[in-house]
């Protein structure tokens, strides 16, 4: 599935009555808002370490979905991430993935119930625009995240899946005054959820589909 991190377009394909005709408008994308699920997480431990910082706790987390990750964050009921989805692929539309769970490096410093968002400033060649933040401690953006390696939404089930590597931050790599950090892929995210239809696009759906009824109801009364 293609990702557009610039393509912002909300809708669903609505159609017009002209003169008793329905004429089709420009498709336009539905939107949804993740609801549930788990961002899994992977670290590069031995790298971490050698910065000064090793892992010794977690608390708050769930299994990841998977063995290939260290553990699991649960994505809580304050995430509004809404994304929007047709034929042209994905695209972020406004809103944060939030979740609870921590971890804690060197037996004091806790980071956590991290903050996934969207930035258009921080795209660049190898970010895609999506930001990891932690909320607990430092108030800090950890990771940027790469464009995904493994994206896929289906809009029957309303399942999301979404596999990019974390980057080290400017932030973060400021925090470690060491700039040659910035970019070094630090670990990898695998978001897993469930999502639901906007209301205006389940509106919208309704409301086409009545002038489409009110149309042909029309078209045959003239026949």
């Amino acid at each position: 599935m293609k990702f557009s991190p610039l393509s912002v377009v909300l809708g669903l394909t609505t159609a017009t009555v002209v003169s008793g005709v329905v004429m089709p408008a420009p498709a336009k994308a539905a939107t949804f808002q993740l609801a549930s699920g788990v961002t899994s997480v992977f670290l590069d431990l031995p790298t971490l370490e050698s910065v000064g910082l090793t892992l010794t706790g977690a608390n708050d987390t769930v299994p990841p979905v998977s063995s290939a990750y260290l553990v699991g964050f649960p994505i809580t009921p304050a995430t509004d991430f809404k994304f929007s989805f047709d034929q042209t692929g994905f695209a972020p539309v406004s809103g944060t993935i939030e979740h609870i769970g921590s971890v804690t490096f060197n037996d004091v410093l806790k980071l956590g119930n991290f903050s996934i968002g969207f930035d258009p400033g921080r795209v660049s060649a190898i970010a895609s625009g999506f930001f990891v933040k932690d909320t607990i401690t430092t108030g800090a953006i950890l990771f940027d995240v790469a464009a995904p390696s493994s994206l896929s939404f289906d809009d029957k089930t309303l399942k999301l899946d979404l596999v990019a590597n974390l980057l080290v931050s400017p932030e973060l790599a400021g925090v470690l005054e060491n700039p040659a950090l910035i970019g070094a892929e630090i670990g990898a995210a695998s978001i897993n959820g469930e999502a639901v239809p906007e209301p205006t696009t389940i509106l919208g759906a309704l409301a086409a589909g009545g002038l489409i009824t009110a149309a042909r109801r029309r078209q045959a009364a003239k026949g």
